[in-house]
């Protein structure tokens, strides 16, 4: 808003921003002309269909625009409006999960695991700034197990992180080394067998009388890594509770076990403890939301509201995000999360269309518009057979990246990597947007879809989608100034420029 705007102008419009949910602040002027760089993204499901991007648009800059006075018309405006602000941002990122990061330390030698790590979590690359880790096995791992497999005990006395540290551990630290800022979020697939109703890791639920010794567990893996340098910013309380399979491990909890759990037994443990790693609720698909609400409405009844900060969310249902601004809604003092988008066959399809580029993009919108402070997808890396896994070979998961793995041998590395579409379409946000940003108001459409962020430097950003078969002329308008711009078909394009509006 110019200096020049009526003091009661001003009021009016505040308040009517504040009523629309977001946050106000007024700009100050300032000349026109910024630059404005313009990168590109463009579904091509048959030069490469592993990639499924035209190889000649894979996060790709190219010409810069200038904003102006005078665009001229378009067939869609996008008005930014960096007054009006929603979630703060903590990162996008991955899972470096067992069979990831075995496939990372040894499938790649030094220099091209370099290289790679580079293009994951550095400032050349797409700059991954959030990892969710299994705490123990999850379904992509070599083996079942805990870090408490001794069964009855009950102190703990031989809990040991010793499995994680020789190549988990070690690529955790290389991401750190390329963003030493990565938050890490921790989640358990499982309790130990012994302290569950069924004796095993997969499926059933824990036993009532070892809720303190979970707890407790809990504690000692967030005091473990922090004791390697990683601190856990993090934690859920179980991953999926509301599906138990049992060919991997898994662990079911209804809403007043979770309840039990964070307010009596792991909010007080590690309260006491002097450790302000986060606890988060749910951690499962959007439809279900009714859990976390459930979960979150009744710890504040009992005043135990301050053991849990939020809830979590997986796509892997019919929801389309808008279930976490409900959840938002209802309880605007928790924060939001995404925590695992896996893609593969499913919706994922190398089938001759742009079904996979379509749904990622209009995903990773979707759930940024839906006051989600994340997008955390899947495995960082799986093999050309989809594994290693305790699903077995050619599960119809895939990883953000490919590397090659013909023999399982831990001692001839292969230094062959595909990169996916995940890579690219999840890079038009991570490479720009920074932790710390605030997504900032924009109109969205049918046709053309969009997000925009303001980063903590300034710097604004905006992701465009063009959804249709055909080109689209966008216009993007931000106070008194826009530019035009050709959107393909099929098309993700990430605009960033500097300065304040005038």
């Amino acid at each position: 808003m110019t200096a020049w705007k009526k003091k009661t102008a001003s009021v009016v419009l505040a308040a009517a921003l504040v009523a629309a949910g977001g946050s106000y602040a007024p700009q100050p002027a300032k000349a026109a002309g910024e630059q404005v760089e313009v990168w590109i993204s463009t579904s091509d499901p048959n030069s490469e269909p592993a990639v499924g991007l035209s190889p000649s648009a894979r996060l790709t800059r190219i010409g810069d625009k200038n904003f102006s006075g005078s665009a001229g018309s378009a067939d869609y405006t996008i008005t930014v409006n960096e007054g009006t602000t929603y979630q703060q941002m903590d990162g996008f990122g991955v899972s470096l999960t067992d069979s990831s990061a075995w496939l990372l330390n040894y499938k790649l030698d030094a220099n091209k695991r370099a290289e790679v790590m580079e293009k994951l979590f550095g400032n050349t690359g797409i700059g991954l700034s959030v990892l969710r880790q299994p705490m123990g096995s999850s379904d992509f791992t070599w083996s079942a197990y805990t870090y408490a497999d001794t069964a009855g005990d009950t102190a703990l006395n031989n809990f040991s992180i010793s499995r994680d540290q020789s190549y988990i551990i070690p690529m955790i630290k290389a991401a750190q080394a390329k963003n030493p800022g990565i938050k890490v979020f921790a989640s358990p697939w499982s309790a130990p067998a012994w302290m569950k109703y069924s004796g095993t890791l997969n499926g059933g639920k824990l036993k009532a009388e070892y809720y303190g010794t979970y707890a407790e567990y809990f504690k000692k893996y967030i005091q473990a890594y922090q004791g390697q340098g990683i601190p856990i910013y993090a934690v859920t309380v179980q991953n999926e509770p509301l599906y138990e399979p049992t060919h991997y491990p898994s662990m079911g909890m209804n809403t007043q076990d979770e309840i039990g759990f964070i307010g009596d037994y792991l909010g007080p443990t590690l309260k006491n403890a002097g450790i302000n790693t986060k606890i988060i609720a749910f951690d499962h698909n959007y439809l279900d939301w009714g859990f976390p609400n459930t979960v979150i409405t009744s710890l504040k009844n009992a005043g135990k509201g301050s053991y849990v900060s939020g809830s979590a969310f997986h796509h892997y249902d019919s929801g389309d995000g808008s279930q976490m601004t409900s959840m938002h809604n209802a309880h605007p003092d928790k924060d939001v999360w995404f925590t695992e988008g896996g893609f593969g066959n499913w919706n994922d399809p190398q089938n001759g269309t742009s079904q996979g580029f379509d749904t990622m993009m209009n995903e990773f919108i979707n759930i940024t518009r839906n006051w989600s402070k994340s997008i955390i997808l899947w495995n960082a890396a799986l093999d050309q057979k989809d594994g290693p896994s305790l699903l077995g070979d050619n599960n119809s998961n895939k990883g953000m990246i490919t590397i090659q793995n013909s023999d399982n041998n831990n001692a001839r590395p292969e230094n062959t990597v595909t990169y996916k579409k995940q890579y690219y379409l999840l890079g038009h946000f991570s490479k720009f947007v920074v932790p710390g940003a605030y997504r900032i108001s924009t109109n969205t459409g049918s046709e053309i879809k969009d997000v925009a962020f303001k980063n903590p430097d300034g710097s604004k950003v905006v992701v465009a989608y063009n959804s249709s078969t055909s080109a689209r002329n966008v216009k993007i308008q931000w106070g008194s100034q826009s530019f035009n711009v050709t959107i393909p078909a099929k098309s993700a394009m990430t605009y960033k420029w500097y300065g304040t509006a005038s």
